[in-house]
């Protein structure tokens, strides 16, 4: 069989400054763009399909979620030409400097939200989930003008895309769809999330939009450029800065001849004219986070975080700004960080649905190093082993003598996304969704290595088949592992309630009893609780089945808890009917008290003419109610909030008071009328909150 030509794209000559030395584009040329385009839309509308399945898993495409909408408050803010917005809104979130409260979040997400808070004012906090979807289309569209543009530089123009080449490129966008942190993204309809995914996907549209530049010589995908870098880094500042940063390494190859040739760039970006476009798209998107930043926080790029509330009330915040000069950042995180993201080991097989599970906590290396927190992580080859196979072959051909001459302008794209991603290691925070600032990087080096491979199977059709084969079989890999951690962490977070986690639980070892049979694995029994969890996801049954609880493992912060499957009576769980007399004045009733001899633990009810309130009152940790700055009454009651209710009507109220993992609450009714959690309590004084004892009283009662 003989072997196709090799083709090159002709780029200008020496003297060249002007796009008009390109040839325009032929028919063959526009018809093989037609078809590629057409076979990543076709892999794109597969990837978009289970993206939204994924948010749809979440209650809905339009849900409101607890830390869903913070950005709608910021384009309150906004409509008053304000920063600052009203204290207390964002919670432990917010930053006060001056005596008013400001968000860390980039500002573009909230603007594209006051025109639709304006025409749909009933849905504030639900627009999380659906910007999530737009910037998961945006990055997929950019991927695939990316990938055009240096499957241009590879191939050639006028080349056509044959049928294995329709079958990759299908593949290569719906795996990074599916096959990447971009579908774990849509996980939770959290703002986290969402400032992830809106800052990967503006940073892969400037990054196509740069790659144009490069190979088209158009000065107005240069502005484009400028414009996705400026909306990236005001959404996340970390991968934001990756395109800017490549922008600048365009302005300083032109300085000299052998990097403008090492970078392939042409001559006519070697005049100040050319200079002063360069730094103007890198200077408006460097200049407008500057003056973000400065106007929150008064400081030109870091935000200060002993400022945050959480740093005032998390235990763990304060130990740890204290130990790291009131700082999240440091380079003696960067060994820690670098191999939790670069191990490739970084999954879990478990015999439980969905089977693949994230690995034990990161170990710390260095002696004297505390992060601040550290997540259920895993890592970039265990994660998304397609897109890391084929950025290694990207590498390599980007670093070849005799490939890298054709892809010479992508090495400025892979350089400015590496100083993007980078900027992540040095983090004291290490999490699954921190993943996504590889995500540009990736795609850049992927697509080189998938243009390369493409022309390498064309070459003979009896390794097309099996290497193509092996691709999809990579592909599937790649979602079903994305998929189980989506499953996996929405089910299971630390900030998720205990009801959702025991329908979780339950499914688990339904599937289990139907399809495998036999004991149930990962489950353990006791007389007592251990007071340390377990490996993350052991079950452990108390006594003649009086609790069962579900270890979250070991995580950093020490906040790894049991959580609740199932109560009885002994564990610290009562179900009780209440009713609630109509009155004229303020009383409170008690509604379950707790021990005699010893320190007395009480729920009570507090009874107002139009609305009630549960309570708890705690001496056995009387110094700490006494001292709590918010919440607790003189009479040393912690109150709950308050909640209308019809006089003498029959309800049904739910007590817990565990002695087992310290959980306190009062549901009645359904809505949650009391739950004690304090950031100032570490995990083991949360744990040993509630005080054991034999003796119980419902209502009225002797003490």
């Amino acid at each position: 069989m003989t072997r196709a030509p090799r083709h090159h794209l002709k780029l200008p000559d020496a003297t060249s400054s002007s796009s008009s030395d390109l040839h325009a584009p032929t028919v063959e040329e526009g018809r093989a763009r037609r078809r590629y385009f057409r076979a990543a839309a076709g892999g794109g509308l597969g990837a978009i399909g289970v993206f939204i399945a994924v948010l749809w898993n979440n209650g809905g495409l339009f849900t409101a979620s607890i830390f869903g909408g913070f950005y709608e408050i910021q384009a309150r803010a906004f409509r008053h030409l304000s920063w600052n917005i009203p204290r207390g809104s964002l919670g432990i979130e917010g930053f006060v400097l001056h005596h008013q409260t400001y968000e860390y979040y980039g500002p573009w997400p909230a603007i594209i939200r006051m025109p639709l808070m304006f025409m749909f004012p009933g849905m504030n906090g639900r627009w999380t989930q659906p910007f999530m979807a737009i910037a998961f289309i945006l990055a997929l569209v950019a991927v695939t003008r990316l990938g055009w543009q240096i499957r241009t530089l590879v191939r050639g123009q006028g080349v056509g895309v044959s049928r294995t080449e329709c079958w990759w490129v299908g593949l290569f966008t719906f795996g990074v769809g599916t096959g990447s942190v971009l579908v774990f993204l849509g996980s939770q309809a959290w703002v986290y999330h969402e400032a992830e995914i809106w800052g990967a996907s503006l940073s892969l549209a400037a990054f196509a939009a740069l790659a144009e530049f490069l190979v088209t010589h158009r000065w107005n995908r240069l502005a484009w450029a400028g414009l996705f870098a400026t909306l990236s880094i005001c959404s996340r500042a970390s991968v934001g800065f990756g395109p800017i940063a490549a922008i600048v390494i365009i302005g300083a190859a032109t300085l000299l001849p052998w990097t403008a040739r090492l970078f392939g760039l042409w001559d006519g970006l070697a005049n100040w004219r050319a200079r002063f476009r360069i730094a103007t798209a890198a200077g408006i998107p460097v200049l407008t986070y500057m003056y973000v930043n400065y106007s929150k926080f008064g400081s030109l790029f870091v935000f200060p975080s002993d400022k945050q509330i959480f740093s005032h009330a998390g235990v763990y915040r304060m130990n740890f700004l204290a130990h790291n000069e009131n700082t999240l950042f440091g380079f003696k995180f960067f060994a820690t960080t670098a191999v939790q993201y670069l191990r490739p080991d970084a999954l879990r097989f478990r015999s439980l649905a969905p089977f693949v599970d994230f690995p034990e906590q990161a170990r710390v290396i260095g002696k004297h190093v505390l992060f601040d927190t550290i997540e259920p992580t895993s890592s970039v080859p265990s994660s998304m082993p397609v897109l890391a196979a084929l950025a290694l072959i990207g590498v390599v051909c980007l670093v070849s003598r005799r490939r890298g001459r054709a892809v010479a302008p992508v090495r400025v794209l892979a350089l400015g996304a590496f100083a993007g991603a980078i900027t992540v290691v040095p983090y004291s925070y290490i999490a699954q969704r921190y993943m996504s600032d590889f995500v540009p990087l990736l795609v850049v080096l992927a697509s080189v290595g998938c243009a390369y491979a493409v022309r390498f199977v064309e070459r003979s059709r009896r390794r097309s088949i099996p290497i193509t084969a092996v691709l999809v079989i990579g592909v599937v890999f790649a979602m079903f592992v994305n998929l189980a951690l989506v499953i996996s962490y929405h089910s299971e977070s630390e900030l998720l309630p205990e009801g959702p986690l025991t329908q979780y639980v339950e499914t688990q070892y339904s599937i289990h009893a139907d399809t495998v049979g036999g004991d149930p694995p990962y489950v353990q029994y006791g007389p007592t609780l251990p007071k340390v969890p377990r490996p993350r996801g052991t079950t452990f049954v108390v006594g003649d089945c009086d609790g069962v609880y579900w270890s979250q493992g070991n995580a950093w912060p020490p906040t790894a808890k049991w959580y609740a499957l199932a109560r009885t009576q002994a564990t610290g769980r009562y179900d009780l009917r209440i009713k609630i007399p109509k009155t004229t004045g303020r009383s409170i009733q008690p509604v379950m008290v707790r021990g005699t001899d010893g320190p007395i633990q009480a729920i009570a009810v507090e009874i107002r003419p139009r609305a009630v309130r549960f309570g708890l009152y705690n001496e056995a940790h009387a110094s700490w109610f006494a001292h709590r700055n918010t919440g607790v009454d003189r009479h040393g009651f912690l109150w709950g909030p308050r909640l209308r209710y019809n006089a003498n009507k029959t309800y049904n109220l739910e007590v817990v008071m565990d002695s087992n993992n310290g959980k306190v609450s009062a549901v009645l009714s359904g809505y949650l009328a009391f739950v004690f959690f304090d950031y100032g309590l570490t995990a083991p004084q949360l744990a040993r909150f509630v005080v054991p004892t034999d003796h119980l009283e419902i209502g009225t009662n002797s003490v």
